[in-house]
């Protein structure tokens, strides 16, 4: 009983996690006003400002603190701060500049992405399904190139970025909160720079100061940490397969909210290029579920 209750729990964390990312892009649209790089900046000392008591909290701060003292992890999560700064930048920039279903695109790739990796720097064997979404995906990169007659930059660079993200943190023994805070950590020096620059030019780096954008600005540490660890739980308890599943949740809100709630364009070739991708996603899906333990 504690067992499937536990796994009832971690389902429901991975499912929390992948649904905020998936909705994400209707909080940045209400910060639209603040602008990318000054939204950007906020986040990371919110997110640090959010982290350190969770670290006290849950009993991690004397590691971290410790982990502080060592140059070469500084490094490494200097590396990986600067990749999720790409990420994070691009994507608030996407949904603040109606672009949001070019963000699920990337994190439709994403996953595909990952295998690649795996295989070219990792020593992972492809499987011929492996193989086959991956092409598929290709395809889908192709054919937007060609009938939308856009290359696809937001989306390649969402799905680059967050796979080498996630190659470098796979690299470091730091847990998701310890890591994430390192990362912060090495990144709020520049974040607090910059937000000092902005405001010395006039920027409004607290957007019209009211208490709606007070509340939202204070809120980005909350949104960031919140999936992050609902993330880190699911992933620790769940069945990868199972996991690799319920990832596309965030990338299938993101193409719907695009779609449906902000009304950006989706003609026939962009329809066409998602098809492959997602064709591309359920032969993915498909590895995974026949990969499973007791399946043929």
């Amino acid at each position: 009983m504690n067992s499937e209750k536990t796994s009832a729990n971690a389902a429901l964390s991975a499912v929390l996690a992948f649904g905020l990312w998936g909705v994400l892009p209707v909080y940045w649209k209400q910060l639209g006003h603040l602008g990318s790089d000054v939204a950007l900046a906020q986040r990371v000392v919110w997110t640090l400002a959010t982290v350190m008591p969770l670290l006290m909290l849950r009993g991690e701060w004397s590691g971290f603190l410790r982990s502080l003292r060592n140059a070469r992890l500084l490094g490494a999560h200097a590396w990986s701060a600067f990749l999720l700064a790409i990420n994070w930048g691009v994507f608030v920039w996407a949904a603040q500049h109606g672009r949001i279903i070019d963000c699920s695109l990337g994190y439709f790739i994403n996953p595909l992405l990952n295998v690649l990796i795996g295989s070219r720097l990792l020593g992972e064997r492809l499987t011929g399904l492996q193989k086959l979404s991956i092409f598929s995906a290709a395809c889908g990169v192709l054919t937007q190139l060609v009938l939308v007659g856009r290359f696809p930059w937001i989306g390649l660079l969402l799905a680059g970025s967050f796979a080498l993200y996630g190659l470098a943190r796979r690299r470091s023994p730091l847990g998701s909160l310890p890591g994430l805070a390192m990362e912060t950590v090495v990144g709020v020096p520049v974040a607090l720079v910059y937000l000092i620059w902005a405001q010395q030019s006039s920027l409004p780096i607290w957007g019209t100061a009211s208490a709606h954008d007070l509340l939202l600005i204070i809120g980005l540490g909350i949104i960031t940490t919140i999936p992050l660890l609902g993330f880190a739980h699911g992933a620790r308890q769940l069945p990868f397969a199972l996991l690799g599943v319920l990832q596309f949740l965030a990338p299938t809100g993101q193409f719907l909210v695009g779609a449906l709630l902000y009304h950006e364009p989706v003609g026939t070739g962009t329809l066409l290029s998602f098809g492959l991708i997602w064709l591309g996603v359920l032969q993915f899906c498909g590895d995974l579920w026949l990969r499973k333990p007791g399946k043929a």
